[in-house]
């Protein structure tokens, strides 16, 4: 008796906890009669308890939601619960069927909840999302698109019921549309640019972001697609004007700037005091130009990342003691001092040498323009974890905390009357930061109003498996050169100047032209202008490389055009861009036609002073050369051109000459290059038997006389061909 009443009060504890809910409540029995009806659920579907509890489920009234309870109910059917939405004018009812075992047998259980303030959030927030211009994709845990707005499907040209409901990868649906594939590893937030043809010609940004619950739960991500057609090709269009300007400014200004030089050097007949100044102020402000345009175009390569940049092991220390020696001049004059403080075991950093070099001559130009006269610069570098970090210090004017955050922003210029003075484009350390930045450096600046600023840079240590490939350097010995250029000024421009060098010249004007020239004279080199009138100068280029007639005569392109990357890897020995640099395009061609024409000596020491020496005097005498400070640069010089001689020191960091000499007489191939030890040392007698593979040896302090007659007498019991 006493558990009877307690089971009637625990039926009347749940019943009042189920009268009061804010959830309709339905049980369904195994033979599918209505067992449980509550309050609310009697409130959401307009029916009675007695017109419902007792009889079967299709008493409810509801079709989506009796099939339902139907297809829960069938004994082998899935027990994930279903969802079922039943409108109503004025509401929305969101019912949940899931199953129950009632003893042996399956029954049915039915929660229904009101939806209608969260639908009218939902509508509320989809007409939001719909209006936006970007495009949205909502994708649940397993990659099933919940809602895709106007805008995206727009992008992409399909239908909401297409892929509503569906498993979609973000990816395959792109793919659908785009130029290529796109990697489908999803790892959180990120950007990535599409380009895609169909429907229409379109660039997005698309952007995926998870979506997490309050717990950090994951339940989806959200992309959104952003229409920046108009913007990358206004970015385009800005780079092809600039490239354009700068480009068909360049063509006259190599006129304009060479015969001024010409002319300065009394080519064209003596010139008085007067006519000089005048003539120095042109060449001035021509050069001016001629870097504002550089400015323009290296901004323009580095947005649309054409910037060619070649990585190896870089000096710092060495190229802060050329970078003094190049402002020695400019400093002497104006009373500055450049000092050196770097210590002697710094390691080599990764970088591209000329850009490096780019960076570094802007920073110590500028301490000097903005220090006081008599003022001290100083290049410093340090260590400091795997970076190594340059720093260049001036005692000018100093640069204010706000003017600090954007120096390096393009066209931003401190405003003050020195600035004013010496003027400028504000690109230089724009530029600077975009290379250091794409070598995986960074760059800065320290400094306090009228006490002087500090810029720096930093750049990665070089890797122990980066070597340097060392450049031939050639004797220029003469011979025919073959100059190709549309433009018959430029070309008698490059004539005068190699004229006077002793080369003889002949000149061609188009593509046929040039094609026949060089398979008739045989040139020891070409000059090559790409913009011709008959065609495209890389397919000459091209078809210079495929005959072979013409294969092995080096091609130097000179252009207007920044295209490095692609001359060079269609074979092109060399690239310069015009304006023509005198100095650049002579040594340039001297190393050319040397390496054709004279043997060529690999010299190989750790010293460089001992290099310098060797590798002037051997050039005075006819030999090309080609100068390495390790037995790595050696090798990696070795596998690019097979030298006719070696001269070799065997105490070396990175590979010493013992290992040298063994990789040289082991290789069939490399085994008959001639190799002269040099060496201060005391032999290791351990090794003997890899130094008695040596063709002859010179202690060390020695006469560059006796080296140059033990290279002499080598080259002549052995032959080379061609040679």
């Amino acid at each position: 008796m006493a558990r009877a009443t307690d089971e009637r009060r625990s039926f009347m504890h749940i019943r009042a906890l189920m009268a009061q809910t804010s959830e309709g409540l339905i049980a369904t029995g195994p033979a599918g009669e209505v067992r449980v009806f509550n309050e609310t659920a009697q409130q959401l579907l307009g029916k009675s308890r007695d017109e419902v509890v007792g009889k079967p489920y299709h008493a409810l009234g509801e079709p989506k939601l009796e099939a339902a309870i139907e297809r829960i109910m069938r004994p082998r059917a899935r027990r994930d619960p279903q969802r079922v939405r039943l409108t109503r004018e004025d509401r929305t009812l969101t019912a949940t069927v899931a199953p129950y075992m009632c003893g042996d047998d399956r029954a049915a259980v039915v929660t229904i909840r009101d939806d209608t303030a969260l639908e009218g959030y939902r509508k509320q927030a989809e007409a939001i999302l719909a209006s936006t211009g970007d495009g949205l994709i909502v994708f649940d845990p397993d990659e099933v698109v919940t809602y895709i707005n106007p805008a995206a499907c727009d992008f992409i040209g399909v239908k909401p019921k297409s892929v509503l409901g569906k498993r979609k990868s973000l990816w395959d649906l792109l793919d659908m549309v785009a130029e290529e594939g796109f990697d489908p590893a999803y790892d959180g937030s990120q950007v990535r640019e599409v380009r895609l043809e169909k429907p229409a010609h379109r660039i997005l940004d698309v952007r995926t972001d998870p979506v997490l619950d309050e717990s950090g739960g994951y339940l989806g991500f959200v992309a959104t697609l952003h229409d920046v057609t108009a913007e990358r090709e206004v970015s385009q269009m800005k780079n092809e004007f600039v490239s354009t300007v700068s480009h068909e400014l360049r063509t006259p200004l190599t006129s304009i700037k060479g015969y001024i030089d010409l002319i300065l050097e009394g080519e064209a007949g003596e010139i008085n005091d007067i006519q000089r100044e005048f003539l120095s102020i042109v060449k001035e402000n021509s050069d001016r130009l001629v870097e504002l345009i550089n400015d323009m175009l290296d901004i323009s390569r580095i947005e649309s990342g054409r910037i060619h940049l070649k990585v190896q092991p870089l000096d710092l220390a060495d190229m802060a003691a050329g970078a003094a020696d190049t402002f020695a001049a400019v400093s002497e004059q104006s009373g500055h001092r450049i000092v050196l403080k770097i210590p002697p075991d710094l390691p080599r950093v990764a970088g591209d040498r000329d850009r490096v070099g780019q960076v570094l001559l802007n920073f110590v130009s500028n301490a000097i323009k903005y220090s006081p006269e008599g003022g001290v610069v100083t290049i410093r570098a340090k260590l400091e974890d795997d970076m190594v970090v340059m720093s260049i210090s001036d005692q000018g004017i100093g640069i204010e905390k706000a003017d600090q955050k954007k120096l390096f922003t393009k066209f931003y210029r401190v405003d003050s009357s020195l600035t004013r003075e010496i003027g400028g484009t504000g690109l230089g350390l724009s530029i600077c930061k975009s290379i250091i930045e794409l070598l995986g450096g960074r760059v800065g600046v320290r400094s306090t109003p009228g006490k002087g600023s500090t810029f720096w840079f930093s750049l990665p240590v070089a890797r122990k498996d980066l070597v340097r490939t060392p450049a031939l350097e050639g004797a220029g010995v003469g011979g025919r050169v073959l100059v190709v250029d549309r433009n018959p000024e430029v070309a008698n421009l490059v004539e005068t100047y190699l004229v006077r060098q002793g080369y003889e010249v002949e000149k061609a004007y188009s593509s046929s032209e040039a094609l026949v020239k060089a398979r008739e004279l045989k040139p020891r080199v070409i000059t090559l202008d790409v913009m011709l009138d008959d065609g495209d100068g890389f397919e000459l280029l091209q078809t210079l490389k495929d005959d072979p007639e013409t294969a092995d005569i080096p091609v130097l392109v000179l252009s207007i055009v920044c295209d490095e990357g692609r001359s060079c890897r269609m074979g092109a020995a060399g690239y310069l861009e015009k304006p023509i640099e005198k100095s650049r395009l002579l040594t340039i061609v001297n190393d050319l036609v040397g390496s054709v024409a004279s043997p060529v000596v690999l010299v190989v020491d750790d010293d460089r002073s001992i290099v310098s020496l060797l590798t002037a005097t051997l050039k005075t005498k006819g030999f090309s050369v080609i100068a390495a400070y390790d037995g790595a640069e050696a090798m990696a010089a070795v596998r690019k051109r097979k030298p006719d001689a070696m001269l070799l020191d065997l105490q070396m960091p990175v590979m010493d000459g013992y290992q040298v000499i063994e990789a040289i007489k082991t290789d069939d191939e490399l085994r008959d290059i001639p190799i002269v030890i040099m060496t201060a040392y005391q032999i290791d007698r351990s090794r003997t038997d890899i130094l008695g593979m040596a063709d002859t040896k010179v202690d060390k302090p020695f006469a560059p006389e006796e080296l140059l007659n033990r290279v002499e007498a080598l080259l002549a019991s052995e032959p080379k061909e061609g040679v």
